[in-house]
């Protein structure tokens, strides 16, 4: 009985995992860029899944010998021309330099195709505001992982109606490109994502040759206080990410990627803390948690527990029309707005 029952939940794990809106694609699909990030997050999604890419465009480098064998008859090109004019490519994935993004975003919403486009779209507000005039009715999904991330599934309900957090995002110098399109764009998304738009009540921007670090006090909209400190006056080794929130049921912690986990309020006698009267063990509950493991399994792979995996699927599942993201907004650029404003104000101080 017992060795019939594990082959059957074998069966239905297997079952689940082609399942996946990512098999048996039928479209064609472009990738603009070759870079470090897309080719360990991005084309490797792309290839297990069998997508089919028509074009790999890149501005000068040549990496069709390399990549010819991982995607068997694609065409390598510098031309965006080949992409923009070519009716049988129904999706665009763009994950090129940071710079160079609005302009190829530019280019392909006029041209009436599909993005997924790695963060940033764009460097400011007034460019994001003109490719959301751009957009009328395309599909363009942006890059932010943490939207994506299995945690979230317990992070936003555990946090709803929070009274407060703290949110600290740490890293270690970025001299290679901006901290605030690049990184700091990350929590700033992410805390709209989690408690809605919000407004700065007051901020500090310390920025030296070493660094960047701003301390920003937001209200949102539903009347949930944050506190952000946002720094590159840190270490890399590890970079760290982290939320403590005051919710009515306990101190909620939220760490990218790692886990959600609550410590539950003590109970009260008569509004006097039991925890100052009585010795009780102090709990803890993991709702979330990716890894380690001994246990090998999709779900606890890295582009899974980052979001790579479901934001990916998302975007291919909309261009597809096979109803796995219909609850999915098909344009992400108008919800950037709020954290595009607060960057501008950020810059300024």
């Amino acid at each position: 009985m017992l060795p019939a029952l594990l082959k059957k939940y074998n069966e239905l794990r297997k079952e689940k995992f082609f399942r996946s809106p990512l098999f048996g694609s039928q479209k064609k699909y472009a990738f603009i860029g070759v870079g470090t990030h897309s080719l360990s997050n991005f084309y490797p999604l792309l290839r297990h899944f069998n997508i089919s890419l028509k074009y790999i465009c890149t501005k000068s480098s040549d990496w069709s010998s390399r990549m010819s064998p991982l995607f068997p008859g694609c065409t390598f090109t510098h031309r965006i021309e080949d992409i923009l004019n070519d009716q049988d490519v129904s999706g665009v994935f763009v994950c090129a330099s940071p710079a160079a993004h609005y302009g190829l975003l530019a280019s392909l919403l006029k041209a009436g195709k599909n993005v997924f486009i790695d963060k940033p779209p764009c460097s400011d507000l007034s460019q994001l505001q003109e490719l959301i005039r751009l957009n009328t009715d395309v599909i363009c999904k942006v890059g932010l992982q943490r939207r994506h991330w299995p945690g979230n599934r317990y992070a936003q309900g555990k946090s709803r109606g929070a009274a407060g957090y703290i949110y600290q995002f740490h890293t270690g110098p970025y001299p290679q490109g901006d901290p605030f399109t690049e990184l700091f764009i990350h929590p700033l998304d992410y805390c709209r994502f989690l408690f809605g738009d919000y407004t700065i009540s007051s901020f500090s921007n310390q920025k030296d040759q070493t660094g960047i670090t701003i301390q920003m006090h937001v209200t949102h909209a539903g009347g949930t206080s944050g506190l952000l400190q946002l720094s590159t006056h840190y270490s890399w080794n590890p970079a760290f990410e982290s939320i403590s929130v005051n919710t009515k049921k306990g101190a909620l912690l939220i760490q990218y990627p790692g886990n959600v986990t609550e410590k539950p309020l003590p109970r009260r006698l008569l509004n006097i803390p039991s925890e100052r009267l009585l010795r009780q063990p102090a709990i803890t509950k993991e709702y979330y948690s990716a890894g380690p493991t001994m246990t090998p399994a999709m779900d606890l792979n890295t582009l899974v527990t980052q979001g790579f995996y479901d934001e990916v699927s998302t975007f291919v599942s909309l261009v597809e029309g096979n109803g796995h993201a219909a609850s999915q907004p098909k344009n992400d650029l108008p919800s950037l707005v709020n954290v595009y404003q607060t960057m501008e104000t950020l810059r300024a101080g």
